[in-house]
């Protein structure tokens, strides 16, 4: 094992333990609550879309469940992929700007052969920050299952000096995840209809941002 594999391999390891050891100690709430685990008691599997900057709430949340994630095959990428396959996620490598359509072919193909949900940043790997790409939509397309919007409030956090102002909780404080309006992608799409879509998960993400600010003290 050469010395970067070693790099990864801690990164996993402790990244995985620190995660589950920080949200151990928040108060974190599903609206509506225990949505997703409904969904899969149900037999029903979707896309779930959260910006980049909030993945750490949603990683623990549907940590060891069936759900494959894309992540961009940048070294970056790499740190992220041993942590998120110790919570317990299948692991699909590539992103809507490097290796993205392989990628995604491969989600495809596997998702006809297994019963999974999937999770995707449509803002990532580099941005901009909160404007969706089209890769959800892609997905939601050929798949045909519902994209769901995720919207993460934390109540204190650090923001990281990155492109997305990565987001890391504060120990013992409050977390809430909302769901959104889930946006049905028809099998068949023109050019300019696949842009609408993009537009209406983005749109979406914003409005339940705004929805957050106004309902927070009261969940």
């Amino acid at each position: 094992m050469n010395l970067q594999k070693i790099k990864y391999f801690l990164v996993g390891v402790l990244g995985s333990i620190t995660i589950r050891s920080l949200f151990s100690t928040m108060s974190i709430k599903e609206i509506p609550d225990g949505y997703s685990l409904d969904l899969e008691r149900q037999g029903k599997y979707a896309i779930y879309a959260f910006w980049h900057a909030h993945m750490l709430l949603p990683a623990y949340v549907g940590r060891n469940r069936n759900v494959k994630v894309l992540i961009s095959q940048h070294r970056d990428g790499e740190y992220i992929a041993q942590i998120v396959q110790r919570l317990g996620y299948g692991v699909a490598r590539g992103s809507t700007t490097r290796g993205g359509a392989k990628a995604l072919l491969r989600m495809i193909k596997q998702i006809k052969e297994e019963s999974i949900s999937l999770a995707i940043t449509p803002d990532g790997p580099k941005g901009p920050r909160f404007v969706a790409q089209s890769g959800a939509i892609l997905l939601g397309q050929k798949t045909e299952y519902p994209i769901i919007p995720v919207m993460i409030y934390l109540e204190k956090y650090w923001a990281l000096p990155s492109w997305d102002r990565f987001c890391i909780p504060k120990p013992f404080s409050k977390a809430r995840i909302f769901y959104g309006n889930h946006i049905q992608v028809p099998s068949r799409l023109e050019k300019h209809e696949m842009e609408e879509y993009r537009v209406a998960l983005e749109n979406e993400l914003i409005r339940l941002e705004h929805e957050i600010e106004s309902i927070i003290k009261d969940v």
